[in-house]
C-alpha cells in the first residue's frame, strides 16, 4: 500500500503493516500507470504483487493460473470492503510493469499485478 507516508507491506499473520519506505511513491507510480489520475490523487493505492516461485513449488505449471485467480479474488474482496465503507476504488491493470517495479523499489522476485487506488469518491456536480 502507498500513501503520503510511504510504502507499506501487509503481513497477514497478525494483520500488521510493515513500512518499507518513507517516500511518497505515488507520483512515480502515476507515471508508470500511464498517468491515470486515480493513482496520483487517491489517498491510498493498494497493490497486489506476486512471487510466482512460491506458488510454483507447490503447484508446478499451474502456478501462474492460480496466482492470477487469487489476485482477482483479493482485488474483488478489497473493492467490496471499500464499497461497504462508503469509499471508492478502481482496479488498474494498465501500467508499465518495469516502471511500476522501479517506482516501488520492490524485490526482483515480485511482479506487480494490480493497482487499486482507494479514497472518497468524487461528487458529481
Amino acid at each position: 500500500m502507498l500513501t503520503t507516508e510511504g510504502v507499506f507491506h501487509f503481513i497477514p499473520r497478525g494483520h500488521k503493516l510493515q513500512q518499507i519506505s518513507k517516500d511518497d511513491a505515488r507520483k512515480a507510480l502515476y507515471s508508470a500507470a500511464l498517468e491515470q489520475e486515480a493513482v496520483r490523487d487517491a489517498p491510498a493505492v493498494f497493490l497486489i504483487a506476486a512471487d510466482y516461485r512460491r506458488t510454483s513449488r507447490k503447484y508446478g505449471e499451474r502456478a501462474e493460473r492460480y496466482v492470477h485467480m487469487e489476485a482477482g479474488h483479493a482485488a474483488q474482496n478489497l473493492l467490496l470492503q471499500v464499497e461497504a465503507l462508503g469509499l471508492g476504488g478502481v482496479p488498474i491493470g494498465a501500467f508499465d510493469d518495469q516502471a511500476a517495479h522501479r517506482a516501488l523499489a520492490l524485490p526482483s522476485e515480485l511482479a506487480v499485478l494490480y493497482l487499486l487506488p482507494v479514497g472518497h469518491p468524487a461528487r458529481e456536480p
